[in-house]
C-alpha cells in the first residue's frame, strides 16, 4: 500500500490528541495535586507543550510500533485467524451492501473465493487497482485511524488501567478502568464499521467497471 504512509501521516495529529487526552485523564485522576500545580505554572505548561511538539512523532512511532497490523486487526475484529476485513469480503460484506454488484464482480474475476485468505488476496488486488478513488482512499484513511486509536486505547487499558485497578485507591481505580474499557469498546465499534466500509467501497467501485 504505497499510500498508507501518507494516510498514517495525516492521522498523526489526531492520534497525538488522543494520546494527550489519555495522559491528562490519568494525571487528573491519580495525580490531581501535581496536576493543579503544573497547569497553574505557565512556564511548566509552555515547556510541556514545546516538548510535546518535539517528541510527538517519536512517541507515536514507538506506540504504533508496539503492535503489528495483524495484532491491531485482531484487537478490532476480535479474531485470532484471518483477522483482516478483506478475508470476509465476498461471503459476508459484499452481500450486505446494496452498492456491490456481485454478478459484475464474477464476470470480471470469475467464481469468487470463499476461503478467507483467498478472499483477501483477490480483494487486495481490487484495492490496488482502485486505491486512487476518492471514496476508497477516504475510507482507508478512516479505517487506519480508527484501528490505531483502538489499539492505543487497548495499550492504555492494559498498561495503565490494569495496574491502577490493582494498586490504585477506590473508587478512582474502578472509575478509571471502566472509562478505559468504554473508550476501547467504542473505538472497536468505530473501527469495525470503517473497516467494513473500506472493504465494500473497494468492491462497489470495482463492480461498476
Amino acid at each position: 500500500m504505497s499510500k498508507e504512509p501518507n494516510l498514517k501521516a495525516k492521522n498523526t495529529p489526531i492520534l497525538w490528541v488522543f494520546f494527550s487526552f489519555q495522559i491528562a485523564l490519568l494525571i487528573s485522576l491519580f495525580f490531581a495535586s501535581y496536576f493543579e500545580q503544573i497547569v497553574t505554572n505557565f512556564k511548566t505548561v509552555f515547556t510541556i507543550r514545546a516538548s510535546g511538539v518535539l517528541f510527538a512523532p517519536l512517541v507515536l512511532f514507538v506506540i504504533n510500533g508496539l503492535l503489528s497490523s495483524e495484532v491491531k486487526a485482531s484487537l478490532v475484529f476480535w479474531r485470532i485467524n484471518d483477522v483482516l476485513p478483506g478475508c470476509r469480503a465476498f461471503n459476508i460484506h459484499a452481500k450486505k451492501d446494496y452498492r456491490v454488484n456481485v454478478d459484475r464482480l464474477q464476470t470480471l474475476h470469475g467464481i469468487l473465493p470463499v476461503i478467507p485468505k483467498a478472499q483477501n488476496v483477490l480483494w487486495y488486488k481490487m484495492y490496488k487497482a482502485n486505491r486512487d478513488d476518492q471514496a476508497v482512499a477516504s475510507s482507508h484513511g478512516k479505517f487506519l485511524l480508527a484501528r490505531d486509536l483502538a489499539a492505543m486505547a487497548f495499550l492504555f487499558l492494559v498498561f495503565a488501567g490494569v495496574p491502577f485497578l490493582i494498586l490504585g485507591g477506590k473508587p478512582f481505580n474502578m472509575v478509571y478502568f471502566m472509562i478505559l474499557v468504554v473508550i476501547y469498546l467504542l473505538l472497536v465499534i468505530v473501527a469495525q464499521n470503517h473497516g467494513r466500509r473500506f472493504v465494500t467501497n473497494v468492491l462497489a467501485v470495482e463492480s461498476i467497471k
